[in-house]
């Protein structure tokens, strides 16, 4: 049985002892190092070791499986060199020094960070974000391209690329590129620095630049320059998702702005946010309400569910035809 868990936890170096079952479904298992793995003198290289001092038992995360967190109750003893006389720690297979987790739940963390979230896994693995970004860089260069999405893009014969600043609870940004027609994840740049996307482009083969026809960004165009140099031809736009929330910007700066003259608050900001095809009876009657006092939030909320309606169109003519009756209603509501 113990050689089985062994086995199955990946954990040959060590020796398995009692196995204790925790709250919160949390297992357990003490395990020992091996005397074969014995470590040697990192001055002399001797292997005439004695244990000088024992160390204390302590709980590293090891793995997950079937919502349960396993746990490794290790000890890391005080070593002395019987040659040279010289007092170290002895290392500890798999798991780093100082390091709360073994490299099997790091290695499985990245594992499920690749098809789920930071917040996924996080919540799941019991691990916080930093300590999820901090390892997936250790071990994943961001730059370069693993073989498997080389291999992905190589296949295909056009290639949209999405490109688009996140941050995580409010902390750093981050820049994720995906391929959008796949969905595909390509990598997660530690910033929005132009610097460290064209470290990344330059990493691309030219045969898959030649072949990116689109790229889809946010509305900062800070990135237009360096795109256009690397990907020739590429039309680069404005994805849809940074459009809508830019009309609700301004939809909301007009209820903010227009009861300044009357002293009149104009509470429906939940209401202007939802889609019109979603809303109540009652959230529609109060919305026509405010509607009739200020005829300028009407044509501000028009023009948010007209450009909604747009990204709705399939027929590229239709869709160029409305894109021209939209700017000009925009144009002169400008006036």
């Amino acid at each position: 049985m113990k050689n089985s868990i062994v086995k199955f936890l990946e954990i040959q170096e060590y020796k398995i002892g009692p196995i204790q079952e925790r709250k919160h479904q949390e297992l357990v298992i003490r395990a020992e190092k091996k005397k074969s793995y014995q470590n040697n003198c990192p001055g002399c290289g001797s292997k005439k070791i004695s244990c000088h001092a024992k160390g204390k038992w302590r709980l590293k995360k090891h793995s997950n499986f079937q919502e349960k967190l396993i746990y490794l109750k290790v000890k890391r003893d005080r070593s002395i060199c019987l040659r040279c006389r010289r007092f170290f720690l002895e290392e500890l297979p798999n798991i780093k020094r100082y390091s709360r987790v073994s490299e099997n739940f790091i290695k499985q963390s990245l594992k499920y960070l690749s098809k789920n979230s930071f917040n996924d896994v996080g919540t799941v693995n019991q691990i916080g974000y930093q300590s999820l970004k901090n390892n997936l860089y250790d071990n994943v260069d961001p730059f370069k391209l693993i073989i498997e999405k080389i291999k992905m893009l190589e296949s295909l014969d056009e290639i949209y690329l999405g490109l688009n600043g996140q941050s995580f609870r409010g902390l750093d940004m981050v820049l994720t590129i995906t391929e959008v027609v796949r969905k595909e994840l390509l990598t997660i740049l530690p910033s929005e620095l132009q610097t460290d996307l064209e470290r990344f482009l330059k990493q691309l083969p030219l045969k898959i630049r030649l072949k990116v026809k689109g790229v889809a960004m946010d509305m900062t165009n800070k990135h237009v320059k360096l795109l256009k140099k690397y990907f020739p031809n590429a039309l680069i736009v404005i994805d849809h998702y940074h459009v809508i929330s830019n009309a609700l910007l301004h939809l909301q700066k007009t209820r903010t702005t227009l009861p300044a003259t009357r002293h009149i608050s104009i509470p429906i900001r939940q209401e202007l946010n939802k889609n019109r095809e979603v809303l109540t009876p009652t959230e529609k009657q109060k919305l026509s309400r405010y509607f009739n006092m200020f005829p300028e939030l009407l044509e501000a909320y028009r023009a948010k569910e007209r450009i909604r309606s747009f990204y709705r169109i399939t027929k590229f003519r239709k869709a160029e035809q409305k894109l021209k009756i939209l700017k000009r209603e925009l144009l002169k509501s400008r006036e």
